[in-house]
């Protein structure tokens, strides 16, 4: 039986994204010589922020989370069986895992705009987006914060582009087994 092992990988990135952050934001603020930070982190399941040694989860709504999850699953899935199976129907599974990878992504990050778009605006917080960071002065204290796509994000992409290289390695027919000689008789 051959196997298609790069399509394999790409299911186990997709998995592995699952468990690391798909977005981030750090946040420090300083006041008189005294630091403190914090972080948020949006996995597709579930958002978490931590400060001071200490970790919640955040209540957010995480429709575009739920719907990343579903696709990146199926696409982990899809990479795995796509992977065992020889032929046309291997390759069209490892095609559509790649696209439901790409879909995920696309979905996390749009559905992730709108969601921090909607955020009521401060007069001393900026606005903040996908990718953004910045810093500010407000009544004697200091402000400084970064957003971006963190690596479960990436490594979801990571996972599109492999599930689409595998498609070049994926074997197009089952291995033929030479028939055995007939013994001669004399």
């Amino acid at each position: 039986m051959k196997v298609n092992y790069i399509g394999i990988v790409t299911g186990i990135v997709a998995f592995i994204s699952l468990v690391l952050p798909w977005w981030t934001m750090s946040a420090s603020a300083g006041f008189e010589g005294i630091t403190m930070s914090a972080d948020v982190s949006i996995y597709p399941h579930q958002a978490t922020a931590s400060a001071m040694g200490m970790s919640a989860t955040v209540a957010m709504d995480l429709w575009f989370g739920q719907a990343a999850l579903a696709l990146i699953i199926i696409a982990g899935i899809a990479a795995i069986v796509g992977s065992l199976i020889i032929g046309k129907t291997g390759k069209m599974v490892l095609i559509v895992a790649g696209i439901l990878a790409l879909l995920s992504i696309i979905i996390f990050a749009a559905g992730l705009q709108v969601e921090l778009s909607k955020a009521p605006p401060v007069s001393f917080f900026p606005e903040v987006g996908l990718f953004s960071s910045g810093s500010w002065g407000y009544f004697g204290a200091s402000f400084e914060y970064s957003t971006y796509l963190s690596f479960g994000f990436w490594l979801a992409l990571i996972a599109a582009i492999i599930a689409f290289i595998s498609l070049s390695k994926h074997p197009t027919a089952a291995p033929t087994v030479p028939p055995t000689p007939e013994p001669e008789t004399a």
